[in-house]
């Protein structure tokens, strides 16, 4: 019975993944995965930088590294519904602010369809993801080949592709 329930949960967040890694819209009438992270509106500091495994990234006021997604434009996330529970987009109130050392300049907000703010980095729209549990996890780089983490400068860093997904995508 336990086995059939993780296999369950391991292939509901792989179709939640799926969901969120290719092209076109992400809109969607389906409920949000039970669990998932929901996205809340901050206000103050609601971006610093923060030391990953994959350098310095930005990162959440709480420390959760921030990524971005390719399909994204810099007026549009392409995000929303059951993505957006995997995937919560940064939504910012009056008033958020960067942290110190950040240039300021980098940071602006889109208006996402449901009329709330979401701040952007670079042309860059930023979530969190689901998947990361404590500051420094970067479990959603790389995701789907859409996901990247957020440099410091709004540059989307997309880490080099590990020898198993080398070799998957080959066939070798």
């Amino acid at each position: 019975m336990r086995t059939r329930y993780f296999v369950a949960l391991a292939a509901l967040g792989a179709v939640g993944l799926a969901a969120c890694g290719g092209g076109g819209s992400y809109s969607s009438g389906s409920k949000p995965v039970q669990g998932a992270v929901v996205a809340k509106q901050m206000t103050g500091t609601v971006v610093k930088s923060g030391n990953t495994s994959l350098g310095t990234v930005l990162v959440s006021s709480s420390g959760r590294t921030l990524y971005g997604l390719t399909t994204d434009t810099k007026t549009h996330s392409s995000c929303s519904g059951a993505c957006a529970s995997i995937w919560p987009p940064v939504l910012v109130g009056p008033g958020w602010t960067a942290a110190p050392g950040l240039d300021a300049g980098t940071f602006s907000t889109i208006v996402r369809a449901d009329g709330s703010r979401q701040l952007e980095a670079g042309r860059w729209p930023l979530y969190t993801y689901s998947g990361d549990t404590k500051p420094g996890d970067v479990n959603g780089e790389g995701s789907g080949g859409v996901w990247f983490a957020a440099g410091t400068d709004g540059v989307l860093v997309k880490s080099a592709p590990s020898s198993a997904a080398t070799m998957a995508s080959t066939g070798y």
